[in-house]
């Protein structure tokens, strides 16, 4: 009898405490708990690995802190599987925030521990200020636009990566992982359409539905939308991260949820038969 009351009337911190538990352990130890892989997970993967070996590829960081928690799992991801490849990368962005986001990742994934050599396998180019003016000022001239690069200052046509990249057409695929404008629509209309680079984007999930119509008309090769697509991502490449720990925790919380309410429940309901076979 005492039992069941102190349940029913347990203080509030203990549901908070339990909240923590079930929220941060997830977190910091990744458990992996198995999810369906959807079809945009598979084809961004396929995008991805498809790339032929000597391929030149953009990676555009194109997103400000506010899109981390969605974002920034499958950036790392996709750079990790990016320097697992025989594929040489250049690293751009047209948001102020890019650079910032990038050196993030760059802390998680070291290119030197895949072998890469920065000039040759990859390199960054840092921000270009001018939006979708850049971009395709971009696309016309890579090395006239971006004149140097920001890791060692030196004029961006000195590095072999780019001494056969001139413009849009030299360029194998585009990989902008993005929050607004500028964004998808801008690469469509400055890279896509006049030079038929394809494209594959990473948006927020709140995106997703303004994407469909260039992914359903081919603009558009791969689109990965969101945390939970980004999970799915890191299960394709068994190589559980940061998205992983975020969707564990969530499916924790609810868990957690769901156990309340029926302990709850069966307490109040046992409690009740009790007392009135009391009386």
């Amino acid at each position: 009898m005492s039992l069941l009351k102190s349940i029913q009337n347990l203080d509030r911190r203990w549901i908070y405490l339990l909240c923590w538990i079930f929220v941060m352990y997830p977190l910091i130890f990744p458990l992996g708990l198995p999810i369906p892989i959807n079809q945009q997970a598979k084809d961004w993967d396929k995008a991805v690995t498809a790339i032929k070996p000597g391929s030149t590829v953009i990676f555009a960081p194109m997103y400000d802190p506010s899109g981390i928690p969605e974002l920034f799992p499958m950036t790392v991801a996709t750079f990790r599987q990016l320097m697992s490849m025989d594929v040489k990368v250049i690293v751009v962005t047209f948001w102020a925030a890019g650079p910032m986001v990038f050196n993030q990742v760059l802390a998680q994934v070291d290119p030197a521990g895949y072998k890469k050599v920065y000039g040759t396998d990859w390199i960054n180019l840092g921000y270009i200020p001018g939006t979708e003016t850049a971009m395709a000022s971009f696309g016309k001239d890579l090395a006239g636009t971006a004149s140097q690069d920001v890791v060692e200052r030196k004029p961006t046509s000195s590095f072999p990566i780019m001494q056969n990249i001139k413009s849009a057409t030299d360029i194998t695929l585009i990989i902008s992982i993005e929050t607004g404008t500028p964004g998808a629509t801008e690469w469509l209309r400055q890279w896509n359409t006049p030079y038929k680079t394809p494209i594959i984007v990473g948006c927020i999930g709140v995106s997703a539905p303004g994407m469909m119509p260039f992914v359903q008309s081919g603009q558009i090769s791969a689109l990965l939308p969101g945390l939970t697509s980004s999970a799915e991502y890191e299960q394709i490449l068994k190589q559980p991260g940061l998205a992983t720990a975020g969707v564990d925790a969530v499916s924790m919380s609810h868990l957690l949820v769901v156990l309340l309410v029926v302990i709850g429940n069966v307490a109040f309901l046992a409690y009740r038969g009790s007392s009135k076979g009391g009386k």
